[in-house]
């Protein structure tokens, strides 16, 4: 968020410095850092373009790593009500605005409203999405939850 408060995701220290990952489980004894939008971090950054993503930049960098040099891997989970509903907070626009998603079941009727309401997206009848107004929005909560993480692969794990 603009106030530096960190939203849904998982982050880790690379060289001195944070950076969101892909995900807290090493594969073949790597974890990925990711960096949406602005400029490339260096050439060894795989550049991707992805252009229908939700509250995310159309570019996206990727870089692999060893993952025995990312420190203080962390998830975050984002919630606040929307109504009587939770949503998970997944991000902020320049506006201030908040992009949010459902989280549990709904109605149909509920999701005809936040659709009407909001202006959400549905996601095949599982859950709805959009930017909602901070005001929109109550009791915020910000889950942060440690990751221990090993060198070791996710693919020699299951083996």
């Amino acid at each position: 968020m603009s106030d530096g408060t960190k939203l849904t995701g998982t982050y880790g220290t690379w060289q001195g410095r944070e950076w969101e990952l892909d995900g807290s489980a090493p594969y073949n004894g790597k974890l990925t850092l990711i960096r949406d939008g602005g400029e490339q971090p260096g050439p060894d950054w795989k550049q991707m373009v992805y252009p229908n993503r939700f509250a995310r930049t159309p570019l996206h960098f990727r870089k692999d790593v060893d993952a025995g040099e990312v420190s203080d891997v962390h998830s975050i989970k984002a919630t606040a009500m929307l109504d009587q509903h939770q949503v998970l907070v997944i991000a902020e626009d320049d506006g201030e605005r908040l992009a949010v998603q459902t989280v549990e079941q709904m109605a149909s009727e509920t999701i005809r409203r936040f659709i009407d309401q909001f202006g959400f997206e549905p996601y095949e009848n599982a859950f709805v999405f959009g930017w909602v107004e901070p005001h929109a929005l109550r009791d915020l909560n910000i889950e942060r939850t440690e990751r221990v993480h090993t060198a070791s692969s996710r693919s020699e794990q299951a083996a």
